[in-house]
């Protein structure tokens, strides 16, 4: 069943695949000829769609660090046995089955003998988890404040702000080039377009 699946799906994907690359051929080809024959309408157009939305403002509330230890160590009873009894459940369900349960979640992806292998890590690497999410719990309820010290060592906050910063500066190298040689650049993109389109239809 699964492989007729694939064999049907498989088709369809690819089609809708060649399909958007033709739409993006066409819209190219029209930017390309509004560019060489209507430069000025088109560049007019282009200052309606030019709007710079920052997703740095967006992310920010995601990007600060929300302590909630306080919280949680003031009455540790309930997450602590909530914490023991989920983690010690799972541990316990996992010994009882295979890794093979974990096989088909990379059967296609890669070779069988490495779905084996990665099965079985999966397995260890949840027992473990869980393992350890019994611990804290155990800490929660009889030692706070060693849980407390271990947070203070373990819990680095590790920001990608400063690093994804040149991704959320905008360049207009492109832009002037295209503003300062209008006619070049539509010619190039009608050019690009039909080949884009040609080679697509080619494949459908």
């Amino acid at each position: 069943m699964n492989n007729l699946i694939g064999q049907v799906s498989y088709p369809v994907f690819m089609y809708m695949v060649w399909m958007f690359f033709l739409i993006v051929s066409g819209l190219v080809f029209f930017v390309g000829l509004g560019l060489a024959l209507r430069s000025r309408s088109m560049m007019r157009v282009f200052d309606l769609m030019n709007r710079w939305v920052s997703v740095r403002k967006m992310m920010k509330p995601l990007s600060v660090p929300h302590y909630v230890e306080p919280v949680l160590l003031k009455r540790p009873v309930l997450p602590g046995v909530s914490i023991i009894a989920g983690a010690a459940t799972s541990v316990f369900i996992l010994m009882d089955y295979e890794a093979a349960i974990f096989t088909p979640v990379f059967i296609g992806g890669v070779p069988y003998a490495t779905a084996v292998v990665l099965a079985g890590y999966t397995k260890w690497f949840l027992v473990i988890g869980n393992v350890l999410c019994v611990v804290v719990g155990l800490l929660m309820l009889t030692s706070p404040t060693w849980l407390s010290r271990i947070e203070v060592v373990a819990d680095m906050w590790y920001s990608v702000r400063k690093r994804t910063l040149p991704l959320a500066q905008a360049h207009h190298e492109v832009d002037q080039w295209v503003l300062a040689h209008p006619t070049v650049s539509g010619v190039a993109l009608i050019v690009m377009s039909l080949g884009l389109a040609a080679s697509v239809l080619a494949r459908m």
